[in-house]
C-alpha cells in the first residue's frame, strides 16, 4: 500500500508539471519558420525544373540514338548490297581471258652495215602434208589467219586479198579457221564476228570471202603485231599464219619473237608470210624468219 501511495503521488506530480508547462510548447509541431519552408519549397521546385530539363535532354539523346541506329542499319544494308555487286563483278572478271602484259621493248641494236639485198627465200616444199598454201605446209586442222591491216598495207591490197582467198580455197570441211585483222590501237576485225574458230563449211567460206574483199577498206594506222599474236594464242589454234608487210611497232622485233615463243610453248605452228618488196626491209624479213623458225613454222615471201 505504501508503494501504491508513492506511485500515485509521483504521477500526480508529473501531471501537475505538464499542466504548468503546456502553454510553452510550439503548437505547430516543428521549429522551422515559414521563410525556411518557402525556401525549401523554392529549392525543390528548382530541383524539379532541373530534373525535367535533364529528362528532356535524355529524351532528345534517346531520339538521336534511335535515328543514328536507323541510319547505321540503312548504311549496313547498302554496304551489303555493294559487297554483293562487287562479288558479282569479281566473278565476271575472273572469267575474262587477259593476255600477258606487254614487256618493255629491248633497246634497239646498233644497225649493222647495209647488207646485200636479201634473196627471195625458197618456198617450202610440199612434205606430203594435207594443207599447202603459199608454199606453207601443215597437217593441222585448226588454223588462225592473222592479217596486218596497217596503213602501209594499202599498197598491197590486191596481194593481201589474193593471198587470203588462196588460203580459203584450200580449206576442207574438217578444217576450222578464224581470220583476225589488226591495226593500231590495237583494234581488230574478225571473221567470224565472234572472233572464235568455226568449221569451214561452204556457207562459212562464202562469208569469209565477202569479209576478205571488204577488209582493205579498213587498212590504216600502226602495226601492233605483238598484241595481235598474243590475242590469237588465247584461242589455242593448232597453226597460225601471220601476213605482214612491215616491222611491228609495239616492241622490238627481237623481244616480240621471244615473248610470243615463250607464250606459245611450242603448242602452235607459226607460219609467216612477207607481203610486198620485203627484200629491201631486213628488219621485217629477219623478224618473220625468226618467228617461224622458233615456232616450228615456215617463212615465205609474196612479192607478186
Amino acid at each position: 500500500m505504501s508503494a501504491l501511495d508513492l506511485f500515485a503521488a509521483a504521477l500526480a506530480a508529473f501531471i501537475m508539471i505538464v499542466l504548468v508547462l503546456f502553454p510553452y510548447y510550439n503548437k505547430g509541431g516543428t521549429d522551422v519558420s515559414m521563410e525556411e519552408l518557402e525556401e525549401m519549397v523554392k529549392k525543390r521546385r528548382e530541383a524539379a525544373s532541373t530534373q525535367q530539363t535533364d529528362m528532356s535532354q535524355i529524351r532528345a539523346l534517346r531520339a538521336e540514338i534511335r535515328l543514328m541506329d536507323k541510319q547505321y542499319k540503312s548504311t549496313e544494308e547498302n554496304m551489303s548490297e555493294i559487297e554483293h555487286k562487287l562479288q558479282e563483278v569479281l566473278k565476271h572478271t575472273t572469267e575474262i581471258v587477259i593476255p600477258d602484259p606487254q614487256p618493255l621493248p629491248d633497246p634497239e641494236p646498233t644497225p649493222d652495215p647495209v647488207p646485200d639485198p636479201i634473196p627471195e627465200p625458197p618456198r617450202s616444199v610440199n612434205r606430203g602434208v594435207e594443207f599447202s598454201i603459199l608454199g606453207l605446209g601443215t597437217n593441222k586442222k585448226d588454223i588462225a589467219i592473222v592479217v596486218d591491216m596497217s596503213g602501209s598495207m594499202q599498197a598491197h591490197r590486191d596481194k593481201v586479198v589474193d593471198a587470203l582467198n588462196e588460203i580459203l580455197n584450200q580449206m576442207q570441211p574438217d578444217n576450222r579457221f578464224v581470220i583476225i585483222g589488226y591495226r593500231g590501237g590495237p583494234s581488230y576485225s574478225t571473221y567470224p564476228a565472234s572472233g572464235r574458230q568455226a568449221a569451214a563449211t561452204r556457207s562459212m567460206i562464202a562469208g569469209a570471202r565477202d569479209f576478205v574483199n571488204r577488209l582493205p577498206r579498213k587498212f590504216g594506222g600502226g602495226t601492233p603485231t605483238q598484241s595481235a599474236m598474243l590475242k590469237t594464242l588465247n584461242l589455242n589454234p593448232q597453226a597460225i599464219i601471220l601476213i605482214s608487210d612491215g616491222a611491228p611497232d609495239d616492241g622490238s622485233p627481237r623481244s616480240i619473237v621471244t615473248n610470243v615463243t615463250r607464250r606459245n610453248r611450242g603448242r602452235a605452228e607459226i607460219h609467216t608470210v612477207a607481203i610486198g618488196d620485203y627484200t629491201k626491209d631486213k628488219i621485217l624479213t629477219v623478224f618473220l624468219q625468226e618467228m617461224a623458225r622458233n615456232n616450228k613454222g615456215d617463212f615465205v615471201g609474196r612479192a607478186r
